[in-house]
C-alpha cells in the first residue's frame, strides 16, 4: 500500500507544475546582435552566476539572466541559443543589449529593437554593453545622455551621434535609466557594482572573489585586495553612493553630490559612511581615487604626471605624497618593483 502511495505521489508531482519561484534579488534579460563578443556575454552571466548561489553550485537562486530571442553567432563563430522568448521587461531589473561588429549592426533583429522601446517605455534600466551604445543611439533612447564608449569606436560614434556626448575614460557610465560600458573587462566592474546594489557587499565579494584569477597585484575592481574590501553595507543610501563614487573612480565628484543624489545632506551622509565604512565620504573617495591611482601605476606605462591628472590631483607631488601615505611607498618605487605596497 505504502508503495502505491509513494507511485500515485510521483505521477501527481509530475503533473503538477512547480510552484512559482520567488522572484531575484536581480535579473537581467539580455539581447544578442549578430557578431557580439563572448566575452561581453560572459562578463554578464559569470559574475550573476556566482552571486546567485552559495559555494559553487551555480543555482540561479538570488540572480538570473536569460537570452531573449533566436540563435545568435558571435563574432567568433560560436553559435549561442536562446532560452527564452521575450519575456515582459517588468520581470528584470535591467534589459542589455550586447552589440557586435559594426557593419553587422543593422543585421539585428526587428523584433530586438521594439522590445528595446517597449522595455525604455515601461521604465526598466536598459544597459548598451560594447557596440551595444549604437544600438540604443540608433533607436532615439540615448536623448540627453552621456555615454561610455570604447576608444576603438570613438571616431565611428562621433561620426554617426554627433549630439551625443561620450567619455572613453570609465568602466562604465550610468545616467538615470541608461547604463553604457565598453565591453571587455569593463563589464565586470559594472556587474560587481549592480551585484552590490541588489545583492550587498558581500555577495559582490563572492563574485569579485571566484572572477579573480591570480594573486597578481593590480587587477584593479578585479583584484583580491577589493574583495577584501568590500564590507558589509546595509544602508542602501550608503550604498549607492559607493556606487556612485566608484563607478566615477572618485574623480570628478564632491562629498556635497554624493548626497544630494542620495537626498541627503552632508552631514547625515558623513554620520552614515562613519557607522558602515569607518570614514567620511571625503576620505572614500580619495581611497578610490588612489585604488585607481596604483592600477594605472601598476599596469599602464603612463607617465606619472599624467596618471595624477587623470586621478583627480593638482600636482605630481601631491598626488606622490598622498599615494606614498596610502601604500607606504612612492608610486615611483611600486611601478619599478623596487617596493612592496600595503593596503
Amino acid at each position: 500500500m505504502d508503495d502505491y502511495v509513494e507511485w500515485l505521489d510521483r505521477l501527481w508531482t509530475r503533473r503538477l507544475r512547480p510552484p512559482r519561484q520567488p522572484r531575484p534579488e536581480l535579473s537581467i534579460g539580455i539581447l544578442l546582435w549578430p557578431g557580439f563578443p563572448m566575452m561581453s556575454l560572459g562578463g554578464i552571466i559569470e559574475p550573476l552566476r556566482h552571486a546567485a548561489d552559495y559555494a559553487d553550485r551555480s543555482r540561479p537562486l538570488y540572480c538570473r539572466w536569460s537570452i531573449m530571442g533566436d540563435a545568435t553567432v558571435a563574432s567568433c563563430g560560436i553559435r549561442v541559443s536562446a532560452d527564452s522568448g521575450y519575456v515582459n521587461p517588468h520581470e528584470f531589473d535591467y534589459v542589455a543589449v550586447i552589440g557586435g561588429l559594426l557593419p553587422q549592426l543593422d543585421q539585428g533583429a526587428a523584433r530586438h529593437r521594439e522590445y528595446l522601446r517597449v522595455a525604455a517605455a515601461a521604465g526598466v534600466p536598459l544597459i548598451g554593453a560594447c557596440t551595444g551604445v549604437f544600438v540604443l543611439a540608433q533607436e532615439g533612447l540615448l536623448s540627453g545622455v552621456k555615454v561610455c564608449v570604447h576608444p576603438f569606436h570613438q571616431r565611428e560614434f562621433r561620426m554617426a551621434f554627433p549630439r551625443i556626448p561620450i567619455t572613453t575614460r570609465q568602466d562604465f557610465l550610468e545616467q538615470g535609466q541608461r547604463i553604457t560600458v565598453p565591453g571587455g573587462v569593463s563589464i565586470l566592474s559594472l556587474m560587481a557594482e549592480l551585484i552590490r546594489r541588489h545583492c550587498g557587499p558581500d555577495r559582490a565579494a563572492k563574485a569579485v572573489h571566484q572572477l579573480s584569477l591570480t594573486e597578481r597585484k593590480g587587477m584593479g575592481a578585479f583584484e583580491r585586495a577589493r574583495a577584501a574590501e568590500l564590507r558589509p553595507v546595509d544602508d542602501p543610501r550608503v550604498q549607492r553612493a559607493v556606487v556612485l563614487i566608484e563607478s566615477l573612480q572618485g574623480t570628478g565628484i564632491a562629498p556635497k553630490q554624493v548626497a544630494d543624489t542620495v537626498a541627503l545632506s552632508l552631514r547625515q551622509l558623513t554620520r552614515l559612511f562613519r557607522d558602515a565604512l569607518g570614514m567620511t565620504p571625503k576620505h572614500y573617495i580619495l581611497q578610490t581615487r588612489l585604488r585607481h591611482a596604483r592600477f594605472l601605476v601598476e599596469n599602464s606605462a603612463m607617465p606619472m604626471t599624467a596618471i595624477a591628472l587623470e586621478t583627480g590631483f593638482a600636482d605630481c607631488a601631491h598626488f606622490s605624497s598622498s599615494f606614498r601615505s596610502r601604500f607606504g611607498a612612492s608610486p615611483t618605487r611600486v611601478r619599478d618593483g623596487s617596493a612592496s605596497v600595503h593596503g
